[in-house]
């Protein structure tokens, strides 16, 4: 009897452990739109950038996951509160739409890397080599498309350009909502 408590407790830990977010790191969400306050650092520095944003995108694969429907859960985007800035004094909408804008650009690279783990699932049974390369692709696609955007948009300074790309980007979401975290 006691045997069954001590086991039921570790997976009700393991369980809500798990679940847990740091509070450093925002989950991309469609509804949640980057604040102010998700910035752990602001300055009133003069730079030729007027902000910084960090992102992340993790996976959560371990044995048996291979059988699982989708792998939506197992990965995911996240925005790093502590290792971004932004300027408080200069053009902070236009940071803060331009800063969005790149995550949701890591938000499309997070579901084509679920969309390949899905994919390429019978290869996990192999080994998870494969899951280093497919974030490694995913990551160097991301960083390749927001070199793209950061010159054609100057940064989200050219109005019509930022606006365009907004449209290409919730187009691609909407196309790929079937990888959705959420």
């Amino acid at each position: 009897m006691n045997f069954r408590y001590i086991i039921l407790f570790f997976l009700t830990f393991s369980l809500f452990h798990s679940q847990t977010i740091d509070d450093n790191l925002v989950l991309w969400n469609p509804s949640k739109k980057l604040t102010i306050d998700d910035f752990g650092i602001k300055t009133t520095k003069e730079n030729e950038q007027l902000s910084y944003g960090q992102f992340s995108i993790d996976s959560n694969i371990k044995g048996f996951d291979f059988l699982t429907k989708n792998f939506n859960k197992k990965v995911r985007n996240y925005f790093i509160k502590s290792a971004s800035w932004i300027n408080t004094t200069k053009d902070v909408e236009i940071s803060l739409k331009y800063q969005q804008t790149v995550f949701d650009i890591s938000e499309i690279y997070a579901r084509n890397f679920r969309k390949e783990l899905k994919n390429k699932r019978k290869q996990i049974l192999k080994g998870f080599e494969i899951l280093d390369e497919l974030n490694q692709k995913s990551a160097t696609d991301f960083s390749n498309r927001r070199l793209q955007y950061n010159n054609e948009t100057n940064y989200g300074r050219i109005a019509d350009k930022q606006i365009e790309w907004e449209k290409q980007i919730q187009k691609e979401l909407e196309e790929s909502k079937e990888y959705s975290y959420q």
